[in-house]
């Protein structure tokens, strides 16, 4: 049979207090800082998972922003565009209107400065035919005389001579 001696009851005693220090120094210190551990982890997962959260929320805002501003600058492209176009057209139709006024204005001066040469021409011829007449004829002819060949003689001319416009 077996005998149980004091030795092994001291053992067990031994055994059992042992268990009870290290449950109560060890275990439950241990425990509590793997616990610690564990939900501090659980902790740092969890802020991790809403900072990625919030990383791609503030990722698709800033490229919401991003595309907003591309659509302003074209917005404001096409916007600068059309009043460059605006503004060319409207310089291009001032300068053909300052043209207009400028080829009407020489128009209307040559227009002036013909009449006047043919004022002139007419006096001339006029004094020319008189001077003329009075070489050929040898005589003075009388004053109505001297305006029927001169106006004879200015729409011969005149009819020589082709238009200006």
């Amino acid at each position: 049979m077996v005998s149980i001696d004091y030795t092994l009851i001291l053992v067990i005693i031994n055994f059992i207090i042992l268990m009870i220090v290290l449950k109560k120094l060890l275990y439950k210190p241990l425990m509590d800082f793997l616990n610690k551990r564990e939900n501090q982890i659980k902790d740092d997962l969890d802020a991790a998972r809403k900072n990625k959260t919030a990383a791609e929320k503030i990722l698709e805002e800033q490229k919401e922003l991003l595309r907003e501003a591309k659509e302003q600058a074209r917005e404001i492209r096409d916007e600068a565009q059309k009043s460059a176009r605006i503004h060319s057209e409207q310089i291009l139709k001032d300068a053909t209107e300052q043209r207009d006024i400028i080829i009407r204005e020489a128009q209307e001066m040559i227009n002036v400065e013909v009449i006047k040469a043919k004022e002139s021409i007419q006096k001339e011829i006029g004094n020319f035919v008189v001077e003329l007449t009075d070489k050929v004829i040898g005589k003075k002819l009388s004053k109505d005389e001297d305006i029927k060949l001169i106006n004879e003689l200015i729409e011969l001319e005149l009819k020589k001579e082709s238009p200006v416009d």
